[in-house]
């Protein structure tokens, strides 16, 4: 058994990749709020401990963070009590920083490192936990930087049988997907967008459980101004983003700071070119084609970056190539079967 650790129940990138890889570690078992991440566990044939639901919003309030953090190093501590798991993989911050704190003598702990930090305290207690675990994978070198030296790039990728290229349609259209959050910065693709006047654009994705509705309000709001009215579309969240891949003839990215970008490599896959931000994952997956890169930021340059896609689309299936998702679960796989190996047997209390 090998116990897998998420904060979130929701499925997103992250959660994704952590399907993904348990798929490839002996008898996963899941812990994770109940929510669309555990059914899909389940339907994938992984065991699921329910873990109780905690808020995903903690800036300005450390108090919180600091109690939704010791209760779960607690219900990690009890599981490992109660199932003696030979290996523990802790995908995200959160449940590094737990396990960390509920570390057990003789139970190597894995760290998925999937986001950035967002200050310079996160970063030294996220850089301290991370010591403390016996490998260490982050999902680009962008991530990895943060984390430190022993960090291991496992670049993630997707099953290429799944994800099918489709011909472009004729319509210039342009998929935004990913949650509605601020720092995905969905404001910045309308602003894209009012600048290639012949694009529709469709926004594909949802509030997180807990947020308040002000950011999705404001783009809608600011979708039906006269310079794009009829021209957005809010398509929410998708359970399958292939028939709006399907629609598009690009991807378009917007978050200034993305950790890695899986949708990247989906579009990819599914035969559209991508337009992102020059930083983090996403200049890594675009290092090699398959799209053009903007300035962070900057609405004229990604719709100029827009109109070069439009004019030439390139192979993008051919760059998505270079992201195999089994190739990169069995080396996940791999990295948790040597620290099972390595790590000496627990001696259990009575």
């Amino acid at each position: 058994m090998t116990l897998l650790v998420s904060y979130s129940g929701v499925l997103g990138g992250a959660e994704r990749i952590l399907l993904d890889w348990g798929a490839a570690v002996p008898d996963p078992l899941l812990a994770c709020p109940n929510g669309p991440l555990a059914a899909a566990a389940r339907a994938a044939g992984f065991e699921v401990v329910v873990l109780p639901e905690r808020s995903l919003r903690f800036r300005g309030a450390p108090v919180s963070a600091a109690r939704a953090l010791g209760a779960l190093a607690r219900d990690v501590s009890t599981l490992v009590e109660r199932r003696r798991p030979p290996a523990i993989v802790a995908s995200g911050r959160r449940p590094v920083l737990a396990c960390a704190l509920a570390r057990r003598r003789g139970v190597p702990v894995v760290a998925i490192h999937n986001d950035l930090p967002t200050g310079p305290a996160l970063e030294r207690a996220v850089r301290w936990a991370t010591a403390r675990c016996d490998a260490v994978v982050a999902l680009s070198a962008t991530v990895a930087r943060t984390v430190g030296p022993r960090a291991r790039v496992i670049h993630p990728g997707v099953d290429l049988a799944h994800w099918r290229p489709t011909p472009l349609p004729a319509e210039p259209r342009a998929l935004v997907l990913g949650a509605l959050v601020p720092w995905k910065r969905a404001d910045l693709a309308l602003e894209v967008a009012a600048r290639v006047s012949e694009l529709r654009l469709e926004i594909a994705g949802a509030t997180l459980p807990g947020d308040p509705p002000d950011f999705e309000r404001g783009l809608r709001a600011r979708a039906g101004r006269p310079d794009l009215a009829g021209r957005v579309t809010f398509a929410g969240a998708l359970a399958d983003p292939r028939p709006a891949l399907a629609r598009a003839r690009l991807l378009l990215h917007c978050a200034d700071r993305e950790p890695y970008g899986l949708v990247l490599v989906e579009a990819l896959a599914s035969g559209r070119p991508v337009v992102a931000p020059g930083a983090g994952g996403p200049a890594e997956i675009l290092a090699g084609g398959g799209g053009r890169l903007y300035r962070p930021g900057d609405p004229d340059d990604a719709a100029a970056a827009i109109r070069a896609v439009l004019a030439s689309p390139g192979d993008p299936r051919a760059r998505a190539e270079a992201f195999d998702g089994a190739a990169a679960a069995r080396r996940f796989g791999a990295v948790v079967e040597a620290v099972r190996v390595a790590a000496p047997r627990p001696a259990w209390r009575p």
